[in-house]
């Protein structure tokens, strides 16, 4: 999820994706490389036919009193540059986010994974020796892709300037304790007290705290767990997290530490942490979501504010079209907008990989255009699931399981209807107006409905009986509707 200036690149069609409802194009002078956005499940509760996302009031006093009342919308900059974006590039991008998305509520800009590596000649993601660290074994970043860290300052300047234009900053963080940290046997700090950490009469050290047969899954020469039964394992975590909240860091992506990586302790004391923030309040997001399951996200949904519930989301659409059953299985458990840290919290489908965008595990900058077709690409963006619709087309075997609809209701009265088609052909699509009432607990919905088509902006008048669509292969259509 990304954004990079880019001459060649108009932004244009993107920020359409973002601003559905809007029905004109804008010239803008702004260009991008690639806007892979972040967006979480929105379907709470499987009611039938069509399943319905109530968004939370986002008046003034809710935002002053629950954390994450709304899901948490921004972008990240690894799907355009994997681990190698400089300070230049992400204020540029975080300049356009600020200029063209904030006003659509995409707040967050974060510096994906290995800020902390320096970018040499066989530097790639599971390297060993060539990170940068303080004396007490915490990541700081490469001053030379990152030269405002320079004296120590780590992220304090980025996260003023992102400040300074509206948005606010995030980073990803690894769990645990870094490789490097271990061989060099690093003293532990003391937050609290200012210096090492002295526990039984002695200074406690990194090989004191680190698991080293609990390596992270997919970086295991990076980063292993800590014994957070240790009084100075808690305090290595609290120091870390401590730092970044100095640093004025608003949003914490802690990876390897949920699905296949789940590691309870240490999200419990991360959480702890943010939950003592009171000047300013952290966004507190887990990853990976491979095999994550509802269960898994009831142990840790009270502490956090989203975890990813699938694995890495790229331009193809086999992972566009496997989401849909996840969003349906975690939005039935009740998990979207379920108990958070300080809040509410959110199942995390990944981010939207559209525009400009390099490769995953890549060691170049953004060089290719999204993969998915347009229709593709604004099924992607809503990104949220809903039941079994009507449907007739060439394809009829595959319609049972091919097509997905959405309702959510707005904050005048009006009813967004999506239909989703997963089938490779064409097919019309349509909902009964007396039964959209089943899917809106209080409501009593009854035809006539004039309704408006987002995509196309096409009026399609008034429907008596039924609202419907040709749909383009894997495509949607968004409604608006206003009902008696």
């Amino acid at each position: 999820m990304a954004l990079y200036a880019d001459k060649g690149r108009n932004l244009d069609a993107w920020l359409k994706t973002v601003t559905y409802y809007s029905q004109q194009k804008t010239e803008m002078t702004e260009q991008s490389r690639s806007m892979s956005l972040r967006h979480c499940v929105g379907v709470p509760d499987d009611l039938g036919d069509v399943l319905e996302f109530r968004i939370p009031s986002a008046n003034a006093a809710d935002k002053e009193t629950e954390h994450a009342a709304l899901p948490p919308r921004g972008w990240n900059s690894y799907d355009a540059f994997c681990w190698i974006i400089s300070e230049q590039e992400f204020l540029e991008s975080a300049d356009i986010v600020a200029k063209r998305l904030l006003p659509h509520g995409y707040e967050y800009v974060v510096v994906d994974y290995l800020w902390y590596r320096k970018k040499v000649k066989g530097a790639h993601i599971d390297s060993e020796g060539i990170d940068l660290i303080d004396e007490w074994g915490r990541m700081v970043p490469d001053p030379e892709r990152w030269p405002s860290s320079k004296g120590g300052k780590g992220f304090t300047e980025i996260a003023k300037k992102v400040h300074d234009i509206g948005l606010k900053f995030g980073i990803h963080v690894m769990k645990g304790i870094s490789t490097q940290a271990v061989n060099a046997n690093t003293l532990i700090y003391d937050y609290d007290k200012g210096g090492p950490y002295m526990e039984a009469g002695r200074q406690w050290r990194a090989q004191d705290i680190a698991i080293k047969e609990k390596p992270c899954a997919w970086m295991p020469h990076g980063f292993m767990a800590v014994n957070t039964k240790l009084g100075a394992g808690k305090a290595f975590l609290r120091s870390l997290h401590k730092q970044y909240a100095d640093w004025g860091v608003d949003f914490v992506k802690h990876d390897c530490a949920f699905g296949d990586d789940l590691d309870e302790g240490e999200i419990a004391v991360v959480s702890e942490v943010f939950k003592g923030q009171q000047n300013r309040p952290i966004i507190y997001s887990l990853s990976p979501g491979t095999s994550a399951t509802p269960a898994m996200a009831q142990k840790i949904n009270g502490l956090a504010n989203m975890y990813r519930v699938t694995g890495d989301d790229w331009d193809s659409w086999p992972d566009v079209a496997a989401h849909f059953s996840v969003a349906r299985d975690f939005a039935a458990a009740n998990m979207t907008g379920a108990l958070g840290l300080k809040g509410k919290s959110w199942p995390d489908l990944d981010m939207l990989p559209l525009g400009w965008l390099t490769d995953a595990n890549s060691t170049q900058g953004p060089y290719r255009a999204c993969k998915l077709t347009q229709d593709e690409q604004k099924t992607q963006f809503p990104y949220i699931n809903g039941g079994k619709g009507g449907a007739t087309g060439p394809s009829a075997g595959a319609i049972a399981s091919g097509v997905r609809s959405w309702i959510a209701t707005g904050r005048k009265g009006e009813i967004y209807l999506a239909f989703f088609n997963l089938n490779n052909a064409k097919t019309t699509i349509w909902a009964e107006i007396a039964d959209l009432s089943k899917a809106i607990p209080g409501w009593k919905i009854k035809p006539p409905c004039k309704g408006t088509e987002i995509w196309s902006g096409k009026d399609f008048g008034v429907m008596k009986k039924s609202v419907w669509a040709e749909v383009e292969t894997h495509g949607c259509a968004l409604f608006v509707l206003n009902c008696n």
